[in-house]
């Protein structure tokens, strides 16, 4: 969705390529000053027509933030801010009005002028002031272009039945993702190694039926109050809460993690509170190293224990209904 964004330039780099496009420009008259009169016009014309065909593409096509899924809201929202993207669009949008107004009411002047010294007056006068209106909205193209840049990385989020995999950081939960799909999220031995959402898929088929479902790797979460949690830990709250049918909750019993299954467990509750609507898989991770005798599901990402039966129980929830969603 994000990746055929344009590149957005600097004014700097704007104006330097409209300039180098505009002097290339040579048009062949028989006539002498008609020759300079041409290609004053032409080049008059190439500029500004290059400086606000940008600015334009700039704006369309980039998409409606209101018509963007709520999951891509969110994430714009927590990682960019919209009503900064709003601003930036809204200032790149009014340049683009303001160079085209310019354009229009000099170039009539230039047509009907035969005095060259007149026509490189207005040629100037041009340039300057296009010049001068693309210098204002510099830090708003920076912006745009930052923000565009963020949003190329986003993960291509499709409308199927999707399961989200939660929990502290360091549980396990990208190894469990890895298991499961084809995704190959990084995998480290440290907190908040997943700072992005990743997205695998999988699928098997029964009778004749394909049942297809979006596995959702998520930044780890902390158990503490919204106020206090990060733009990591956002990330993964605006994955559960929009796009969540199934949550696969993992602990690490054997609190190699780092965090205690107290303090796990205390999440879980949190969890179950918030996203009732969500069917709920309790899964044990790291049973090579410590095996409870909790009812929940075990697995080990390690030696692949229990990944068939948690693929299994995934697939047990999965709903015909749930690709007209």
């Amino acid at each position: 969705m994000f990746r055929k964004l344009p590149i957005v330039l600097s004014a700097e780099q704007l104006l330097e390529r409209s300039f180098k496009k505009a002097k290339k420009i040579q048009i062949i008259d028989r006539s002498a000053i008609y020759k300079k009169k041409k290609t004053i016009i032409s080049r008059t014309d190439s500029f500004s027509t290059s400086i606000i065909s940008a600015l334009e593409q700039y704006v369309k096509k980039f998409p409606s933030i209101e018509n963007l899924p709520s999951f891509y809201q969110e994430i714009i929202d927590i990682k960019i801010d919209i009503n900064k993207l709003k601003k930036s669009l809204g200032a790149v949008d009014w340049a683009r009005k303001t160079c085209q107004m310019i354009y229009s009411k000099q170039s009539k002047a230039l047509k009907k002028s035969k005095n060259i010294d007149f026509l490189i007056q207005k040629q100037h006068e041009i340039y300057g002031r296009i010049s001068s209106v693309i210098k204002q909205i510099d830090g708003e193209l920076v912006a745009l272009a930052e923000a565009q840049n963020i949003m190329k990385k986003f993960p291509d989020i499709h409308d199927i039945p999707t399961v989200v995999i939660a929990g502290y950081p360091n549980v396990g939960k990208s190894s469990i993702l890895r298991r499961l799909s084809s995704a190959k999220p990084k995998i480290a031995q440290y907190p908040f190694t997943t700072k992005e959402v990743h997205v695998g898929h999988s699928e098997r088929k029964e009778k004749y039926v394909t049942k297809r479902f979006q596995i959702i790797d998520t930044p780890g979460l902390l158990d503490r109050p919204l106020s206090e949690r990060n733009e990591i830990e956002k990330q993964a709250l605006a994955a559960l809460s929009n796009l969540a049918d199934i949550i696969v909750f993992v602990i690490d019993a054997s609190e190699t993690c780092g965090y205690s299954l107290e303090d796990q467990m205390h999440l879980l509750s949190h969890i179950k509170k918030m996203f009732s609507s969500s069917s709920l898989i309790i899964v044990e991770n790291k049973v090579d190293r410590k095996k409870t005798s909790s009812k929940n599901l075990k697995v080990s990402c390690e030696t692949g224990e229990g990944i068939d039966v948690l693929s299994d129980e995934i697939f047990s929830h999965y709903k015909i209904e749930d690709i007209d969603k």
